[in-house]
């Protein structure tokens, strides 16, 4: 009996082959490099087991198949990873194939709910619509001094240390940046660097990133008895009660200003309330004046659970890797302070403004660079609903997840020569439109990437000509691995000191 039905699950595995062969998606997947795929798992043991490894192994299969876009299967998803700038600039740009990956939602809606980053459809577009005021140019002004009003607490503290973790300093600085100047609250993490919100964000990376390669994470029967599961809800509390808090104080504090105007007939509303073209979490709160629709509390709450995340933690961790080749290559570091003093002439601790912050273009070209060699998101994703055509004729067909692989892109010796080699200065060449897009691009980029700029570009004009920054030394060295974001696990150790201007 045992090889009867040895036989027979050859034989449905082998009809399995063959059918999956006539597929007319894998036909099309075919005129793409790719290794053989087994049957059900595909190329997962490529992969392997260790999430934290995958994109090293994604950036070795890529160069096997000679720097260019190849087609892998896990499990029962088909992917194409792509790195042709050209292909880039189809996806990112194509109005209609929208949706992330369902790998990446599946990882986030746990902990984030249906907010921004995984919605579509209707939902989506709402949100998107609601919020972009919040982020425009002209908004840019009092972002910066925002960023200012932070960097003078965040000084109180550098003052007193000789060698710093840049990413608890900076993750709660952005984190405080960020409450302000979207959320309208102030809510003093830098007075608190080790407060549970941080320990609970960075282990929601981690979940994040477990859950996206888990096979079990379609299984909601098997996996609310595993140990992730457990740990999520943990972390969710965490995010939910942070989250929360911020919408409370913010609910209180417009209250009173909507009570004050009502007294006072002659009053113009503080923050613009009432036109809601500063804080973002005012806009969702007052939706109904916006957009016609009260949103839900559970709504509000995963918009804000999300911009308050990724706000400071994408950011925190950009800034940190920025500082750390600054700290690297003393020439680089050099040539910022001498920007900075062109710039800023004797005034040296002048607060910048919009203008002087567009000024700064090695500066730009540096946090370019570092991103460029550590990416702090490594790929970006769409799931295909109908077939796509690429520049050079081949389609993708629907139900395929294209891979925006950006470890890899910025890796080609095509895009960027010498790309081993850190070099701010190669910024100031041309290169494709769509060889270096961080911040995405088309109906899906962030949202957030001009307040971004603005925070980061702020943040080292004035902790650069404040302070020496060096490597902290031997056995100090950063160990960086591939979750969602790449960082490091033993922090960015910088030792740091005071200027001296004669």
């Amino acid at each position: 009996m045992f090889y009867l039905l040895v036989v027979i699950g050859a034989i449905l595995l082998c009809v399995y082959c063959v059918l999956q062969r006539c597929n007319r998606n894998w036909k099309m997947l075919r005129e793409y490099p790719g290794d053989y795929r087994l049957p059900i798992i595909g190329n997962g043991l490529q992969l392997g087991f260790d999430s934290e490894k995958s994109s090293d192994k994604i950036f070795k299969l890529w160069k096997k198949h000679g720097m260019k876009n190849f087609r892998m299967t896990v499990g029962s998803e088909e992917w194409l990873l792509v790195t042709n700038p050209d292909d880039v600039a189809t996806i990112l740009n194509h109005p209609t194939q929208l949706c992330k990956q369902v790998e990446r939602n599946t990882g986030m809606q746990p902990l984030f709910g249906n907010s921004l980053s995984t919605s579509e459809g209707e939902r989506w577009r709402l949100i998107r619509k609601l919020l972009t005021p919040s982020f425009h140019f002209k908004t840019l002004e009092k972002k910066i001094d925002t960023v200012n009003e932070h960097c003078d607490r965040l000084f109180e503290l550098l003052d007193e240390e000789d060698r710093i973790d840049a990413y608890k300093y900076l993750k709660a600085f952005m984190l405080d940046t960020v409450c302000s100047s979207l959320m309208g609250v102030d809510m003093k993490f830098l007075d608190s660097i080790d407060h549970p919100y941080f320990e609970a964000g960075d282990t929601a990376m981690k979940i994040i990133t477990e859950n996206y390669f888990s096979y079990w994470r379609s299984l909601p029967c098997l996996i609310t008895f595993t140990k992730l599961y457990k740990e999520t809800q943990r972390i969710a509390k965490i995010l939910d009660a942070m989250s929360n808090d911020v919408i409370s104080q913010r609910r209180k504090k417009i209250q009173k200003l909507i009570e004050y105007a009502e007294n006072n007939k002659n009053h113009v509303m503080e923050h613009d309330v009432l036109t809601g073209k500063e804080c973002l979490l005012d806009r969702l709160i007052l939706s109904k004046l916006y957009c016609g629709v009260t949103l839900t509390e559970d709504i509000i709450s995963e918009e804000v659970k999300l911009v308050c995340w990724t706000g400071h933690h994408t950011t925190g961790l950009a800034l940190s890797h920025a500082l750390y080749f600054i700290a690297k290559f003393p020439e680089v570091q050099h040539k910022v302070l001498q920007e900075q003093k062109l710039i800023f002439g004797n005034d040296r601790f002048k607060k910048p403004n919009h203008k002087e912050i567009n000024e700064m273009k090695y500066l730009e070209a540096v946090i370019k660079e570092s991103i460029r060699v550590l990416p702090a998101i490594t790929k970006i994703s769409r799931h295909l609903k109908n077939d796509l055509q690429l520049k050079d004729g081949r389609v993708v067909p629907a139900n395929t997840t294209v891979v925006i692989f950006f470890k890899g892109m910025y890796q080609d010796p095509k895009l960027f020569t010498e790309p081993e080699k850190y070099n701010p200065d190669r910024f100031f060449s041309p290169i494709h439109n769509y060889a270096f897009v961080p911040f995405s691009s088309g109906p899906r980029n962030c949202i957030g990437f001009r307040f971004a700029w603005a925070a980061m570009k702020g943040l080292i004009s004035n902790i650069i000509r404040r302070y020496e920054f060096s490597l902290a030394g031997p056995g100090t060295e950063p160990q960086f691995v591939y979750r969602l974001m790449t960082e490091s696990s033993n922090g960015i150790q910088l030792n740091i000191k005071r200027r001296v201007y004669s």
